[in-house]
């Protein structure tokens, strides 16, 4: 059966994973179509998804765990990354949406952009790290991204849609 471990629920992993990154905040909900979409061509996958609430697409595949574990959601989002690339246990798959409501507090998608840089410094150094990446060609700076993947990363390639990002990343978990 398909599970989706949420913020701050601490769930051991024994098998392949989907670590879904990408933005939250002033982001459409990319996150319960990308769930939808996986579960869809894989019952028996394992998501992580930092989308905190539980949204009624995606109720019955949470999983219940240790709550709390992680004082801070960062920390939280950190362990399950590390455990992506650390062996290439899991998968994490980038979707960078364009910014549907502007949040003037902080510049959109801050956080996605340090953790690609972050995942792509990690490939660079260890191979076995997997990680996918889409976009609808609407995020900032998706071109000044390319022009890094095309050093760092060359055949990495960037999806248009969400399901092939969804199913390169299902790829990759094999």
């Amino acid at each position: 059966m398909a599970r989706v471990i949420i913020p701050k629920t601490w769930v051991p992993i024994d098998g392949p994973f989907v670590y879904l990154a990408g933005p939250i905040r002033g982001a459409p909900n990319w996150q319960d179509e990308a769930v939808k979409y996986l579960v869809s061509q894989k019952q028996d996958i394992t998501i992580i998804s930092p989308r905190r609430e539980i949204r009624e697409a995606i109720e019955r595949y949470v999983v219940k765990g240790e709550e709390g574990a992680f004082d801070r959601q960062r920390k939280w989002e950190r362990q399950y990354m590390d455990m992506a690339m650390i062996g290439g246990q899991g998968v994490i798959m980038f979707w960078l949406p364009g910014e549907t409501n502007h949040l003037c507090q902080k510049p959109y998608g801050a956080m996605t952009r340090f953790e690609l840089g972050y995942v792509l410094a990690n490939h660079r150094n260890d191979r076995s790290a997997k990680f996918c990446i889409g976009s609808d060609g609407n995020f900032p700076e998706l071109r000044t991204i390319e022009v890094d993947l095309s050093i760092d990363s060359p055949l990495t390639t960037v999806y248009e849609t969400l399901e092939a990002t969804c199913y390169k990343a299902l790829n990759l978990m094999k």
